[in-house]
């Protein structure tokens, strides 16, 4: 089967050109740089033509198996709502982040949840439910003592395309500690009683003192799976030389600006939250990934909670004070996140990859609108 695409702005990972593209058999077979539409051709001429976006973390999943705390969904039903709402933000392939926790949070019991919430993916998969593109990304919380009952049923599953390694014990990984952190809920309007009424809550299940070596465990495991680890809110240069001594390749979400300048320096990638981007500051006053734009050290961003953040933030990376190329901007939602997952088939309008594509229109200072979403050679939204 065949299909072309004429449009005036093409976004390749080098230019914008104007021309059209050629699908066949679910792979781009041509990218032509041409004045005069080809014949017979669908016309997306004044609108943008750019890859399937990749989403590397997202807790949306989640979200949707349970909407309000205590209001647990049928897990199909949440799979799907899901599926639908990554593909009208433009995704077509998504890291599912599950969280190998050791709680309860907000009524959820993610080690229960863990196993259902990929059963969940399975049963779409089977059903023939999905738009897109579900992998998996395990968030390995290191000071969980049953991390490791959690992982090991799923380290050869066809859908696991990456591992982090993260430590929410309060002020574990920020650089002023654990005093900072109390001040900061203090600024919020927390009252000393509810302060040690948290602190209580978040370390009764914890063993921080095994958490270097499940850390470095982790990572050993990545390694022997060809799996990327991503070292999860890193404060300091120090934790980023940790990360990267383990194997770690990706910086995922450095909570300071000297976290994320060293892990540039040692060759590690900076992948952040668009929500972030496009509000400008992070939810939990950490850094702001507007911060990374402006000094070039930002690689990549995802969706976090926000699935049509990752669009918006993308086209703002274009307008002032960044005047980033549409090239250079795109290719944080798309060629960056699939090289940081290996996904070598995707993520480029480039000939012989899939036909991964989302048609955009877009005036600057505007929030783009997603008109059509390809998977595969196929419309999906």
């Amino acid at each position: 089967m065949e299909s072309i695409i004429n449009c005036k702005r093409i976004v390749t990972a080098d230019e914008t050109i104007c021309g059209h593209i050629v699908v066949r058999d679910g792979i781009i077979s041509a990218v032509e740089n041409a004045r005069s539409a080809a014949t017979g051709a669908l016309d997306w001429t004044d609108e943008v033509l750019v890859p399937g976006l990749i989403d590397i973390h997202t807790d949306n999943l989640e979200k949707h198996y349970m909407p309000r705390p205590g209001a647990q969904w049928d897990r199909l039903g949440a799979a799907i709502a899901h599926d639908g709402q990554m593909a009208t933000a433009g995704v077509t392939t998504v890291l599912d982040s599950l969280s190998l926790h050791g709680r309860s949070t907000h009524g959820l019991n993610r080690s229960d949840a863990l196993a259902d919430l990929i059963g969940a993916l399975d049963d779409g998969d089977a059903h023939q439910a999905f738009r897109v593109d579900h992998c998996l990304h395990l968030r390995c919380e290191v000071t969980n003592p049953g991390l490791f009952d959690l992982l090991e049923d799923y380290l050869g599953a066809d859908r696991l395309q990456m591992l982090s390694a993260m430590d929410h014990t309060p002020g574990a990984r920020h650089p002023g500690g654990l005093d900072a952190v109390k001040e900061k809920w203090r600024r919020k309007g927390m009252s000393e009683d509810e302060i040690i009424e948290r602190l209580n809550r978040q370390a009764d299940w914890r063993d921080p003192a095994g958490a270097v070596e499940r850390r470095a465990k982790v990572a050993a495991l990545g390694q022997q799976h060809g799996l990327p680890v991503a070292s999860h809110d890193d404060g300091l240069p120090e934790h980023i030389d940790e990360a990267h001594e383990l194997g770690c390749t990706i910086a995922e979400f450095p909570i300071t600006a000297e976290a994320a300048t060293r892990a540039r320096e040692v060759g590690m990638v900076n992948v952040m939250g668009a929500p972030n981007f496009v509000r400008g500051r992070s939810h939990g006053d950490n850094l702001s990934a507007r911060a990374l734009a402006a000094t070039r050290e930002l690689d990549a961003l995802c969706s976090d909670y926000v699935p049509q953040s990752m669009i918006r933030a993308a086209f703002m990376l274009t307008e002032e004070p960044f005047g980033w190329s549409l090239s250079e901007a795109l290719a944080t939602v798309t060629a960056a996140p699939a090289a940081m997952s290996n996904l070598q088939d995707r993520g480029v309008i480039e000939v012989g990859k899939r036909a991964d594509i989302v048609r955009v229109a877009h005036a600057p200072a505007e929030w783009p609108v997603i008109r059509e979403v390809w998977r595969g050679g196929a419309r999906v939204a």
